[in-house]
């Protein structure tokens, strides 16, 4: 998450906005979205509710409407004289007449001993419709819903059965009319209503739809838009109870759906209307709304993002920058930059805050800046002095040290045993006091930054160490100290000062003498990655990690150095600077109790060091 606190005041201010209106917007859509499925419901129950009383009640009408029509033809006396003679011709003239007038689809006759007079209408076996009309005979008038198969397709229809009754109340034979239902029918239900499908179900399966079924992809169990029917509604329809589903059914658009029983006669059939509702008009609203309103949310985040960052940068990023920018400027130095206060509000405040603070900063300043100066005059006094008064003190040193040595010599005359051993204790002295002002000097040059390396090529570092190994011999007096030598062999010539880098060595060996009282000391040397690499190793009293920054401090010792007592604390400080002038490093390690070790590392080829004498210039 670094990146993200990593972005500006700005982005992050208006990445929230995005985020807020994001999930207003979504909330919203959400809000829209449910509202609206409720609205669907409520108004496709309604609508679905006024199709299904619209669809009773035209049935009703026609169940109506054919028992009136049986009637009057039955009442017709030419109908019930032509049937009272058992004229076929006549009763089919009558009866065709009136298919003709009245528009139904079927009409049977018989007589008063059940013989067919008249079969009018669909060719077909009417085992079922026969029968009702022998039990007209005894029963009279009815109306029915009729499940039966017709030349090998199983059909659906409205009858009206009615006994022909002679003027004197003899029973002559019996008439039957009846409509399919089908989908002309079913159509003239819902006055061809867009929108409204409506299918007969029987058997598991749909036996007729209405004419504005789209029939591609329609299954035996589906009616519209693939949507099937549930076979526990209609089952519960099939008992005569009315059923409108509470939930909508989704396919392309969202339908409310019903399923009315067929009835006649207050009789219920095994036959289910089922009724389909296209919600088009709500869902186009819906999806109109959805888009109107995410797209009004999107110009309203633009406007509001476009706004509030102006806003913001006119109010807070601008002041914010400028405040960086002025300390931008105090960190390069200019102490005197100041901004601007244009307000009282929280930004104002921390203007003027800051300011206060700059003013403090500069005061300060000044004071640093002089002192600083001050610091540094002081500093080139010290090291001119220093610089100056070891020079003064190196030459007459050196008289002193080589008239004494004159003396022991005799070049001025015999001298005794004892004579000769305090006049050496004076020249031992006197060298010791000399290297002492010598690494003053030193010191006081590389402050100074004046110290010069003479500069050669091929220094045979593997010589150096050599004598070096020797000189450690020497200082360890008779102690019980081993010096090792694990020098690599023919290691590479290097370009340096050579007598810098036997320095360097010197100071090392010396302080390991110094400190080691019995064990050993080991010097070795290596080339490793481009680097020649020297460690001289001992077994004195090792030096605490807390004492490391001590130890290449100028004018400072540890507490194992005051307490072996002597020295000024620069050998290291100096060994250090000149490794570093060579473009390499010195650095130790130690463990209390078991020794030290320092290392050296050289480049072996130093590109960065020009030598002091060419061959040209030596030839000059």
């Amino acid at each position: 998450m670094r990146w993200l606190r990593d972005l500006g005041l700005g982005v992050k201010l208006s990445a929230l906005l995005l985020v807020v209106l994001g999930v207003l917007l979504v909330l919203t859509v959400i809000l829209l979205v449910t509202n609206t499925q409720n609205l669907n419901k409520e108004v496709g129950t309604e609508r679905i509710t006024e199709q299904t009383v619209l669809a009773q009640e035209r049935l009703a009408e026609a169940e109506r409407n054919l028992a009136i029509d049986v009637n009057f033809i039955s009442s017709s006396v030419a109908f019930f004289q032509a049937v009272g003679r058992r004229n076929v011709d006549n009763v089919t003239d009558i009866v065709s007449q009136a298919q003709a007038q009245l528009g139904f689809d079927d009409v049977d006759v018989i007589d008063g001993d059940g013989n067919r007079l008249a079969d009018f209408g669909v060719e077909a076996t009417e085992t079922e419709l026969y029968d009702l009309l022998n039990a007209t005979l005894s029963q009279g008038a009815g109306t029915y819903i009729v499940v039966a198969e017709d030349d090998g397709v199983m059909t659906v229809r409205l009858a009206a059965l009615a006994p022909v009754v002679s003027a004197t109340g003899n029973v002559l034979g019996a008439i039957q009319i009846s409509r399919y239902i089908d989908a002309d029918f079913l159509s003239e239900l819902f006055f061809n209503a867009p929108g409204v499908f409506a299918g007969l179900i029987f058997d598991g399966q749909f036996l007729v739809r209405t004419n504005n079924i789209d029939q591609a992809g329609v299954t035996p169990t589906s009616l519209e838009h693939g949507i099937e029917f549930i076979p526990a509604e209609v089952a519960r329809a099939a008992t005569g109870a009315t059923v409108v589903v509470n939930d909508l059914v989704f396919s392309d658009v969202p339908h409310a759906s019903a399923y009315v029983p067929l009835t006649a006669n207050g009789q219920t059939s095994p036959a289910v209307m089922m009724i389909l509702f296209e919600l088009d008009e709500i869902f186009t609203f819906q999806n109109t709304t959805l888009v109107n309103t995410i797209v009004a949310f999107a110009l309203l985040t633009v406007l509001a993002l476009t706004v509030i960052y102006f806003a913001l940068y006119r109010f807070a990023l601008r002041p914010i920058n400028t405040l960086r920018a002025t300390a931008d400027k105090m960190i390069g130095g200019q102490y005197d930059q100041r901004i601007p206060v244009s307000g009282e509000d929280e930004l104002g405040k921390l203007a003027l805050t800051f300011n206060e603070m700059a003013l403090a900063v500069q005061q300060r300043e000044i004071s640093l800046q002089s002192a600083r100066e001050q610091a540094e005059r002081s500093d080139q006094v010290k090291s001119a002095f220093l610089a100056s008064m070891s020079h003064e003190l190196r030459t007459p040193l050196n008289a002193v040290l080589n008239f004494t040595q004159f003396v022991i010599d005799g070049d001025t005359g015999p001298v005794n045993e004892f004579q000769v051993e305090l006049l050496s204790q004076v020249v031992s002295s006197g060298k010791h006091l000399l290297n002492l002002i010598n690494d003053v000097l030193d010191m006081s040059k590389i402050e100074a930054g004046s110290l010069k390396l003479f500069i050669e090529d091929n220094i045979d570092v593997n010589h150096i160490l050599v004598n070096v190994v020797a000189t450690g011999n020497s200082l360890l007096n008779g102690k019980d100290v081993e010096i090792r030598s694990e020098i690599a062999p023919n290691l590479p010539l290097i370009r340096a000062d050579g007598q810098r880098i036997l320095q360097i060595f010197l100071n090392i060996i010396s302080n390991a003498c110094k400190f080691t009282a019995a064990g050993h000391i080991t010097v070795s040397a290596q080339v490793k990655d481009g680097q020649l690499i020297t460690a001289i190793s001992d077994t004195g009293p090792g030096i605490p990690a807390e004492d490391f920054d001590l130890v290449f401090e100028a004018f400072k010792q540890t507490k194992v150095g005051l307490q072996q007592g002597g020295g000024t604390g620069l050998g290291m400080p100096i060994a250090r600077s000149l490794a570093e002038a060579h473009g390499g490093k010195l650095w130790m390690t130690s463990d209390v109790g078991k020794g030290t070790t320092f290392y050296v590392a050289l480049p072996v080829e130093s590109h960065q060091l020009t030598p002091t004498l060419t061959a040209e210039g030596m030839a000059l």
